[in-house]
């Protein structure tokens, strides 16, 4: 006979609070998600057009440590958005990679990213995005990601489809690794941290060596989103924060993908280990290299 686990009071206890909270996300209605989703696209495409102005001029950089930049689009973009969510829902949080948490005793919290891509948008390179998600008890439960460069906005909640502008957007049919397009990036602090490089280079060398091929463009939000497309089969990278992910992960969900960390568990947006994406059907094979 199989011999299960006995559960402790606390895991109990954990069990419990995770199904309460399930059972809460589930009476959200769509209205109000669709709701949620359209000012969050208004507001993203408003700060993204505002950026968009700034992408090929000379800006004013400031360093939140030795290679984690950032401009005073960043800053100003950020405060447009949190003026604008915060009028429009008062009683919900605000998290921003620029100002950090504030009301942390909400339940709702926006969680965003004024400039995913901070280093290519200062250096003129192509590739960065506004991303906003929406998290209840820090589970991502909608998300905008908004490209300035190619005007495309990818969109989801979890009542609804995902979108690529108008269009519904799924993740691709690849099954085998060695034949699919794998995307990462690297954590700000491998300058500085020999170990943590060495280790990420290791996961890298291992990747490049059983999938088709890898990229890394640097943006972890449109990264996740050229998953939930198709275009690229699975993604990878350690030390994410939650305004790098968190709309990502439900467009990606919504797209059909999977999410999950190096157990194969639920990731936590808050957790910054290593976070797994793919198409579903590739995910066991990248977790065995990753592990």
């Amino acid at each position: 006979m199989p011999i299960f686990k006995k559960l402790s009071d606390e895991q109990k206890q954990e069990l419990r609070e995770k199904k309460e909270i399930e059972a809460k996300i589930n009476k959200i209605s769509k209205s109000s998600l669709n709701r949620c989703i359209k000012d969050a696209e208004y507001i993203a495409i408003k700060a993204g057009k505002y950026s968009l102005k700034f992408f090929s001029s000379p800006k004013k950089i400031s360093h939140k440590g030795k290679t984690d930049l950032f401009t005073e689009i960043d800053v100003k973009n950020e405060k447009m958005i949190r003026e604008y969510l915060a009028k429009k829902y008062p009683k919900f949080g605000f998290y921003g990679e620029e100002s950090g948490q504030t009301d942390n005793d909400k339940d709702f919290n926006w969680i965003v990213d004024p400039i995913d891509g901070t280093t290519n948008f200062i250096h003129g390179y192509p590739f960065y995005c506004v991303s906003i998600g929406l998290a209840y008890k820090n589970i991502p439960i909608l998300g905008v990601v908004y490209n300035p460069i190619t005007d495309t906005v990818y969109k989801a909640h979890i009542k609804s489809k995902a979108y690529k502008n108008k269009k519904v957007i799924s993740v691709s049919n690849n099954n085998k690794l060695i034949d699919s397009l794998i995307i990462t990036g690297f954590y700000y602090n491998t300058s500085t941290d020999d170990d943590f490089l060495n280790n990420r280079m290791i996961d890298f060398a291992n990747m490049v060596k059983r999938s088709l091929a890898v990229r890394r463009d640097g943006s972890a939000a449109l990264d996740i989103c050229m998953v939930a497309e198709g275009i690229a089969d699975g993604f990878f990278e350690y030390g994410l924060s939650p305004w790098d992910i968190c709309a990502g992960t439900v467009i990606l969900k919504q797209a059909g993908g999977m999410v999950t960390n190096i157990n194969m568990k639920e990731y936590d947006i808050f957790s910054k280990k290593q976070y797994v994406a793919s198409n579903k059907k590739i995910h066991k094979e990248m977790i065995k290299v990753l592990e």
